[in-house]
């Protein structure tokens, strides 16, 4: 399994667990509905800053799209909106701005995996921390299948240190039996 899909499915896992919590920690703060979008800001952000590692880019480029979203989050009375807005800069970011090589592929992952994921959010109606954690879960376990659709974006292909250590060894031992 490539790197970015094992971590983006962690990842996953990781933010359906934390993001109740999270909220509730907020939520006397900023009421429920503000620290929940904060929640979700917060996973999107670190999402999006493993997506700039991933493609070597810049963390200035990802900084007005999270910028946007942050500002949708603390505004009063926007959650349809926020989530909305929310998938379009998550694909903004990963497709706009870090993967951007294949402009249409691009899209029509995006298009699969952000739209499945939604639907796969909404299909499960989340009410309670336990249907929310799937929730969530499910829609990362969905935007791992992006790294499949799209060609190159994986970058295990790129520097020695993200390769399989197998493939790693068996190249330095085949040097050595050359030599």
């Amino acid at each position: 399994m490539i790197k970015p899909v094992r971590t983006t499915i962690v990842f996953g896992l990781a933010s359906g667990l934390l993001l109740l919590p999270v909220a509730w920690l907020n939520a006397s703060h900023w009421g429920w509905s503000a620290a929940f979008q904060l929640a979700l800001w917060a996973e999107a952000a670190l999402y999006a800053l493993l997506l700039a590692r991933w493609s070597r880019t810049g963390l200035l480029s990802i900084v007005f799209p999270l910028g946007i979203l942050l500002g949708a989050a603390l505004w009063p009375q926007v959650s349809a909106a926020f989530f909305l807005l929310g998938l379009g800069i998550f694909s903004w970011i990963r497709s706009g701005i870090c993967f951007k090589r294949h402009v249409l592929r691009g899209l029509m992952a995006e298009v699969l995996t952000v739209g499945g994921g939604a639907a796969l959010v909404a299909m499960c109606r989340p009410t309670t921390p336990l249907t929310w954690a799937v929730a969530v879960w499910l829609f990362f376990l969905v935007q791992a299948l992006y790294f499949f659709m799209v060609p190159g974006v994986s970058p295990s292909t790129g520097t020695q240190g993200d390769e399989d250590p197998f493939q790693v060894a068996l190249r330095e031992a085949e040097r050595a039996i050359e030599s």
